[in-house]
């Protein structure tokens, strides 16, 4: 029952980590109203798998070299050009004359859906900031009274939490895309553009203000 309860709290540790609104929410969004549930699906799958990465790298004790300034600038900076084009490009697609989507008729190219993800959860200095910051500090605490298999457990449960939480959006916009008229779809997807390229401006004067300070 002990184990049960555990579980639960991780899980909902996961979602609380992925339902904020940002970079990746915003993009799983967008995909999913252009382009369908399986390319919201796989940008969240493509987000999760960074996820898991800074975990593994967590566990083979590179959180100090992430929490040096030079490295956290250049995340910053690596954030700031990510972002700031991965938004202009979606309010040059929205503002585009041949902007035009079937949302009756989902879009099959969705191989770079999980790339996008990735790269975005990747290259999000906030995110590896959580991870190696946060995570990374409670997880060295936790190897001094832990075994590596209670890590483990604890780990896998904040992962599936994420899952169930991109599940969730990728779903619900899958069923909400068929009420979205042609004009209220362009408005969204400049919107996410607008919201993508105000993070990576965001960490653009971050990085900046790391640099002077």
């Amino acid at each position: 029952m002990e184990w049960f309860l555990i579980a639960i709290k991780q899980i909902i540790l996961g979602i609380s980590l992925a339902a904020p609104v940002g970079p990746i929410n915003i993009e799983m969004i967008k995909k999913g109203l252009t382009r369908g549930f399986w390319a919201s699906w796989l940008v969240g799958l493509g987000g999760m798998t960074a996820d898991i990465l800074f975990m593994l790298l967590i566990l083979i004790g590179l959180t100090p070299f992430v929490q040096m300034q030079a490295v956290t600038v250049s995340l910053y900076a690596t954030g700031f050009v990510m972002l700031t084009f991965v938004g202009f490009q979606s309010m040059k697609q929205a503002v585009s004359r041949s902007f035009s989507i079937d949302v009756n008729k989902p879009s099959i190219k969705r191989d770079k859906s999980f790339f996008t993800g990735f790269f975005i959860a990747l290259m999000n200095p906030l995110n590896i900031l959580f991870w190696f910051g946060v995570f990374g500090s409670s997880l060295s605490e936790s190897l001094q009274s832990q075994t590596w298999l209670s890590v483990f457990f604890h780990s896998f449960f904040i992962i599936f939490g994420i899952l169930l939480w991109n599940l969730n959006i990728a779903s619900s916009i899958h069923f909400a895309r068929k009420f979205i008229t042609p004009k209220l779809l362009r408005f969204i997807t400049l919107g996410a553009g607008f919201l993508l390229f105000l993070f990576g401006c965001q960490f653009g004067f971050k990085c900046i203000s790391l640099l002077i300070g």
